[in-house]
């Protein structure tokens, strides 16, 4: 249960919050966050005592904005400032978390440091710890390996509060009746699609943008060359147990027997279902599919990059054993220039900065709401039109552009307004008009019983770690200057 809690991180901002908070000290090489504001008067927030400095902030956001930069994306002073926002409230609940933590006797050892660190990927070699690697990547970053291993610790620390409160939480029988009659409701839904194409006039992207995306992605749009080749596989086996008991000389002879009948015109695609020893491809009668350069062992690549569509090999002998091949068709690479490639950027660009806008004017819709009733009136202003759509748990409708439209409408209350709901082209905001419940189902209440009970489980974890951080800010008195932003 706690392996289905991790997976659907989406909905648990606890791990939303330390994923986020691991990249921006991990990655983007922010060192020390609180500094005393004697020492540093450029204060942005304080929690409690502590000051949250510009410079702190500042080290994490130029570091963002390079990442951005990066991907060929020019940020807007108002988003700056947004995307600003959302680091610094990062930080301030991490600081929450971590004294409440402390507060707790919440400890990790040096021992549970040091096999973090020695499980991340980056410091690995074929899964083994390299210490050089570690030393090189946080001189690369300019962090100090007492910095690196503090931020491990405290993200440790996290991790085990999370997992303290998400034991925590119960969930009785009769809750998740309820939550299971909830989920089988038929509902009828209003709501608005924010869709990028509908706002293509809004997005300002020139060929200098175009460019700079083209440069940072140029290999996305490289093909390489490649052939699609069918093989006869004979391996040579002498063991008792071999049910050929082929020695390599007897599975050699073996295969140019094939070759002869393959070139008297008997099907290559019969010999190879009856017998290759390839049991992948051998029921496709030998079919690999199209592959490139580096794909396959380098006898193998040869011999089929050398052959014409429709040619046959001789006895290729490789390490695997004696392949006969045939080559059934070829595509050339193709080596892109931002003229042959420009219309595809172009669409992915309008796509990546939409989509962007999308949410920001979904948000505004939100923010503007502050009673149900006036999604109604102010969705015009937005320049989105509203739809309706009927629709249950089994049987999704067809109209929506999102995998979790449905999913998320199901959790809601009548006449309650959902956040943006992330769509393929946008953003979706929803509002139940009615719902018509459905007779209860024991037999599928046993059913979705363990699936639902994770799922309200997470609900009132998310619920209950919210009006945590809300009281925590309170008692320690959260200041945000957002002047200094």
């Amino acid at each position: 249960m706690m392996k289905t809690m991790r997976e659907n991180a989406k909905v648990i901002l606890w791990i939303v919050i330390a994923a986020f908070m691991i990249t921006i000290v991990a990655v983007w090489g922010a060192k020390s966050i609180f500094l005393d504001s004697k020492s540093n008067p450029d204060t942005v927030a304080k929690v409690g005592q502590k000051d949250i400095t510009y410079t702190a902030l500042g080290e994490a956001w130029q570091s963002r904005l390079q990442q951005l930069s990066d991907q060929g994306v020019k940020v807007s002073d108002d988003k700056s400032k947004e995307i600003k926002k959302d680091i610094l409230n990062a930080l301030i609940d991490r600081s929450l978390q971590l004294d409440y933590a402390k507060q707790l006797r919440i400890s990790v050892s040096d021992d549970e440091v040091a096999q973090a660190i020695a499980s991340i990927q980056a410091f690995n070699d074929k899964g083994v710890f390299q210490k050089e690697r570690y030393v090189a990547y946080l001189a690369g970053q300019r962090i100090t390996p007492e910095d690196f291993e503090g931020e491990q610790r405290d993200s440790l620390m996290l991790t085990k509060l999370r997992d303290m409160f998400y034991a925590d939480v119960k969930i009785t029988d009769d809750e998740l009746r309820v939550y299971f009659t909830k989920r089988s409701r038929r509902v009828t839904v209003q709501y608005v699609y924010f869709n990028y194409k509908n706002f293509l006039n809004e997005l300002s992207i020139d060929d200098d943008k175009m460019k700079d995306y083209y440069a940072v992605n140029r290999k996305n749009y490289e093909k390489p060359d490649q052939v699609r080749a069918s093989h006869i596989l004979i391996r040579a086996d002498a063991s008792p147990t071999s049910p050929t008991g082929r020695t390599d000389e007897a599975a050699k002879k073996f295969a140019e027997e094939l070759l002869v009948k393959i070139k008297s015109g008997v099907s290559f695609e019969k010999l190879a279902k009856q017998y290759s020893q390839d049991p992948g491809s051998a029921v496709k009668g030998g079919d690999l599919g199209f592959f490139s350069r580096g794909m396959m062992v380098p006898e193998f690549e040869s011999a089929a990059f050398s052959l014409k569509p429709g040619e046959v090999s001789g006895i290729i002998k490789t390490q695997f054993g004696y392949h006969i091949i045939k080559v059934t068709g070829k595509e050339a690479g193709f080596d892109p220039t931002f003229e042959k490639v420009r219309s595809k950027v172009l669409a992915e660009m309008q796509k990546d900065e939409g989509t962007n806008l999308m949410k920001d004017k979904a948000q505004s819709l939100k923010d503007a709401i502050k009673d149900p009733a006036d999604f109604e009136k102010l969705y015009p202003a937005f320049h989105v039109s509203p739809r309706s759509v009927t629709f249950s748990e089994n049987s999704k409708p067809a109209s929506i552009e999102s995998a979790d439209f449905v999913d998320t409408v199901l959790d809601m209350n009548s006449g309650d307004v959902s956040n943006p709901i992330q769509g393929d082209n946008g953003y979706y905001m929803a509002k139940i008009i009615s719902g018509t419940e459905s007779p209860y189902n024991d037999a599928d209440f046993k059913k979705k019983y363990d699936s639902l009970g994770d799922k309200l489980r997470n609900i009132k974890f998310t619920q209950e770690n919210q009006d945590m951080l809300d009281s925590l800010k309170k008692q320690e008195k959260v200041e945000i200057f957002e002047k200094n932003l």
